[in-house]
């Protein structure tokens, strides 16, 4: 996890501050807020200042969220649009805009069933909608796509499971069990500061992994267990089944249930998650981890030999160099916090990760490289914002037939300033810069953009 900043974990994967952290169910927003003031009001019955205050922008319901949340069920829609246009470089100079709608929801089953036997079970269920076009493919041809928004033009479901969260050996050591059809990337080599920036090369999951082995992107049948002691050191372990290529694909609309598939990914990672408390010292993260796949991948220099067994490492780390100590207060346009009250500190955080895999018969970016900073609260009266910047750098394999990416590389850097504008509204400019797009094949690329997103 990262430090002291609005951000998110997955799924759905873009909008920033709706879910735990550990357990990525939606977090039950405004509970409080609906029962004081909104109570069973249609949204034409709010004052504008009522309405501007909600964590959702279609309010209550008419006391239906409510309703649903003392059953239990946290339903949740979120939309982020991403508008980019390159000015100079690239195969040719346009705009394209991306659109993905999230929705689903997050149960307690306990609480649903009225069973204290289910006590500590959780069950999550997303879909993404995604529509527009996609920059990267239509104008300038990198691989580091600058529109993380952006995806099959389809209705697909992103994730179902359920989960366990108990204790285990003592109060002292937490256990979390996750099993069901999901990627991967929702637990591995993730990190909330990932969810601030707009490049695909850093957005979501660093591109490293999946330019260098058969990583499940894609929902598939899957199963997670972590341990964790009481000061942040963990432990987890995964499973995953590999889908074909026709099982991925966007006509299937991710409800490939089967498995049969290619291959199997497993995937390790030790961390620990410093200070990720209310203390308001400095927090951060360090972790490192094992990726690998056991299918038949074909080398780059004779596809007529395969490779059985594949893996790559990784290491990742943040920390909050310059703490300057809580800033949040009463206003209701602020996002509410309470176990997590570290993500509120203002300051400056230092980020980082790198994958590797030695095979460059089957990596097609064998070596991988992200990192930046970011300034939480630049503005001390608007706590909600944070102004970022970043980087990646990937080096194609010198075993690839095409001499364009042939021990070359690419590499990418952004800036930008998420404005949140209210609980359920943000607005983020970005400038982004992309070097030697695919190897050099086409010129460098300026992107000016803006990302924009709503809690529904």
């Amino acid at each position: 996890m990262g430090a002291g900043v609005l951000w998110a974990t997955q799924p759905p994967k873009y909008y920033p501050g709706l879910y735990d952290a550990d357990t990525g169910l939606p977090l039950v927003l405004g509970s409080e807020y609906y029962d004081k003031v909104m109570a069973n009001k249609a949204i034409w019955q709010l004052s504008f200042e009522e309405w501007f205050n909600a964590p959702h922008l279609t309010a209550s319901w008419f006391g239906l969220r409510r309703i649903l949340e003392e059953q239990g069920i946290v339903p949740i829609i979120t939309h982020v649009g991403d508008f980019v246009g390159n000015p100079t470089g690239g195969m040719s100079r346009g705009v394209a805009l991306a659109n993905s709608v999230s929705f689903g929801f997050g149960a307690d089953l306990e609480k649903l069933s009225r069973t204290s036997a289910l006590k500590g079970w959780t069950m999550g269920n997303y879909w993404s909608w995604d529509f527009g076009h996609d920059l990267s493919k239509r104008r300038i041809g990198n691989s580091f796509d600058v529109q993380q928004a952006y995806g099959d033009p389809t209705l697909n479901l992103s994730s179902l499971f359920v989960r366990y969260d108990g204790d285990v050996f003592s109060p002292d050591w937490k256990f979390m069990f996750k099993a069901g059809n999901f990627c991967p990337d929702e637990n591995f080599l993730t990190s909330p500061i990932f969810w601030l920036y707009q490049n695909g090369a850093i957005n979501g999951n660093p591109d490293g992994l999946g330019n260098q082995l058969r990583w499940a992107t894609g929902n598939a049948w899957g199963a997670v267990v972590q341990v964790k002691y009481k000061d942040g050191q963990y432990l987890k372990a995964g499973v995953f089944k590999l889908n074909t290529d026709a099982q991925d694909a966007p006509d299937r609309h991710g409800l490939e249930f089967s498995f049969n598939g290619v291959g199997v990914n497993a995937n390790f990672e030790a961390g620990w998650e410093i200070r990720h408390d209310d203390t308001g010292k400095s927090p951060g993260l360090v972790a490192v981890g094992l990726v690998t796949d056991w299918y038949d991948a074909a080398h780059f220099s004779n596809p007529q030999e395969v490779s059985t067994f594949g893996y790559s490492l990784y290491v990742q780390a943040d920390y909050m160099v310059w703490n300057l100590g809580m800033v949040k207060n009463d206003e209701a346009r602020y996002i509410r916090r309470s176990s997590d009250r570290y993500r509120d500190l203002r300051g400056l955080i230092l980020w980082g990760t790198a994958q590797y895999n030695p095979n460059d018969e089957t990596a097609k970016m064998p070596f991988f490289v992200n990192g930046g900073l970011f300034f939480n609260a630049p503005i001390i009266s608007r706590a909600d914002d944070v102004a970022c910047l970043g980087f990646a750098y990937g080096r194609y394999s010198g075993k690839l037939q095409d001499n364009w990416l042939k021990n070359s590389h690419e590499a990418m850097v952004e800036m930008n300033y998420k404005a949140q504008i209210n609980r359920f509204a943000y607005i983020q400019p970005t400038v982004q810069y992309v070097f030697n797009p695919s190897g050099g094949r086409y010129p460098d690329a300026l992107v000016l953009g803006v990302q924009f997103g709503l809690n529904l």
